[in-house]
């Protein structure tokens, strides 16, 4: 028990160190936080359920063995009564044997009294029958006969024989019967005597079962007072290890509710970060916007002012001939007319060669190619491209996804991000990865793909990107593009 008290307890502590490491900086760290602190709390949950249900088992063992206890005490009790019940017979059969012994003592004297009585007396009767029949009687039967007494004195004589004779055997029958008497009573005495010790005997047996019995529940209850003993100490030591384990979780409950709370403030960082930099994207966009609007405004006015001049010059030199100088003054407007749609054009194309240059630093080494044209043409640049990729920061991470709402994946959200403006990159990182121009780090502008090999992003500038991280971020900005090892940087509009 005390084994697996101390293993259970290394496994919660081992899990709450686990969770008091300091936490990283990165959200991926968050999470494999967060996710080993939810395991720990688990596996610490589960050896808590463990711990109290042997604690409910060993509680019902020390109900059970206290009931157990509770009967064996009563068992005590009970013995204790008829062992006092019995030692009480035994002593009040002790006297009775004793006063019967006396009785029986006495009887016996009494019967040795009467059996020398009874025999004394048989002697001395035997002695007067023998002298009577030898002396009285023959003489007192001889003198009648011969005449010496009188018939009357010879038949008081036989008279008086008689009742002498009488007399001494109705005194030996009387002492025949005491005799008889006494030995009836010593014959019932001895055997009152016997069935008092037989009783005794018995008595004397059930006591020695009874100290027997008492002694074993005795034992029994010592035996159950030192596993009541046991039973209380693992039982404590449950209540121990509960209390250290909720210690636990709660530790762990704690770094957990850290964790978030960093990965909370660290993504609030983030999406302040992104709506900071799409706020100064914004700007900068308008503010080219305005600078370019301002060039083509300078551009046509003196455009115009040029073309005012030309048709002075020709109307004052030709004015000799109305019709011709109206001809001349036709073809001078027609010609600034000409000029400004010239100049409008060029206007056009330098504003969208102004806006892509503000937004990106091409070297000159860059060549241009067939989408290099088209996205020219469509006046599109790598800041507008960043613009609208910040719109989806917060949307969620679908690994194979192509929704920028629903949910994509890193390759996804480029892919999709682009198509929005005409053009077509191919679906996985590894073939993105051939697409497009390769430029330098040094050279990266606001709108280049950043390719690590199995991951991709789009960088936004002031050393930012934004990109479909995973499934717990989605969709998020993020500081260092170099966070992972670059493979190449492509550019897709040139």
């Amino acid at each position: 028990m005390k084994v697996r008290f101390k293993r259970l307890l290394t496994i919660g502590i081992a899990a709450a160190m686990l969770g008091a490491q300091p936490l990283p900086v990165s959200a991926d760290d968050f999470d494999t936080q967060i996710q080993n602190a939810d395991n720990a709390i688990s596996d610490l949950q589960n050896q808590q359920a463990e711990t109290n249900q042997n604690l409910t088992d060993i509680q019902n063992s020390i109900s059970s063995m206290e009931s157990d206890k509770q009967q064996i005490l009563s068992q005590i009790d009970g013995y204790d009564q008829e062992l006092v019940i019995t030692m009480a017979s035994i002593s009040s059969l002790d006297d009775q044997i004793e006063q019967k012994t006396k009785e029986l003592e006495q009887t016996t004297t009494d019967l040795e009294e009467a059996e020398k009585d009874q025999d004394t007396q048989y002697q001395a009767m035997k002695k007067r029958i023998q002298y009577l029949y030898e002396e009285g009687g023959d003489s007192g039967w001889a003198s009648v006969m011969i005449g010496s007494l009188s018939l009357s004195e010879g038949l008081d004589n036989v008279d008086n024989t008689k009742s002498l004779y009488k007399y001494d055997r109705e005194e030996l029958e009387a002492y025949t019967e005491t005799v008889s008497k006494v030995k009836t009573l010593k014959a019932q005495e001895t055997s009152q005597k016997s069935s008092l010790e037989a009783s005794k005997q018995e008595l004397e047996g059930a006591k020695e079962n009874l100290e027997s019995l008492k002694s074993d529940a005795e034992a029994k209850g010592e035996d159950l007072d030192s596993l009541l003993s046991d039973a209380q100490n693992r039982a404590d030591e449950y209540y121990s290890l509960i209390q250290e384990q909720n210690a636990q979780i709660s530790e762990l409950q704690s770094q957990k509710e850290a964790a978030q709370n960093a990965k909370a403030e660290q993504e609030a960082q983030q999406k302040a970060a992104a709506e900071a930099a799409q706020k100064a994207a914004a700007e900068q966009a308008a503010a080219q916007q305005a600078a370019a609007q301002q060039a083509a405004s300078q551009t046509a006015n003196a455009s115009a002012e040029a073309g005012g001049s030309s048709a002075n010059t020709s109307a004052g030199t030709d004015s000799s001939s109305a019709d011709a100088g109206a001809a001349d003054t036709s073809t001078a407007d027609t010609s600034a007319a000409d000029t400004s749609s010239s100049t409008t054009t060029d206007t056009s194309t330098a504003d969208s060669s102004t806006s892509y240059d503000n937004g990106s630093s091409a070297s000159s080494s860059v060549s241009s190619g067939t989408s290099s044209s088209a996205s020219t043409a469509s006046g599109v640049s790598g800041q507008d491209v960043v613009n609208y990729a910040l719109q989806f920061v917060g949307n969620p991470y679908v690994w194979g996804g192509t929704s920028l709402t629903n949910g994509c994946d890193c390759s996804g959200f480029v892919q999709q991000v682009y198509a929005h403006f005409g053009i077509s990159l191919s679906r996985t990182t590894y073939t993105q990865a051939n697409e497009g121009i390769a430029v330098s780090y040094s050279e990266m502008q606001p709108g280049d793909v950043i390719n690590y090999g199995s991951h991709t992003s789009i960088y936004i500038g002031n050393n930012m990107i934004v990109h479909a991280a995973d499934e717990s971020l989605g969709i998020i900005t993020q500081s260092n593009p170099a966070f992972e090892p670059i493979v190449t940087i492509r550019r897709m509009i040139y």
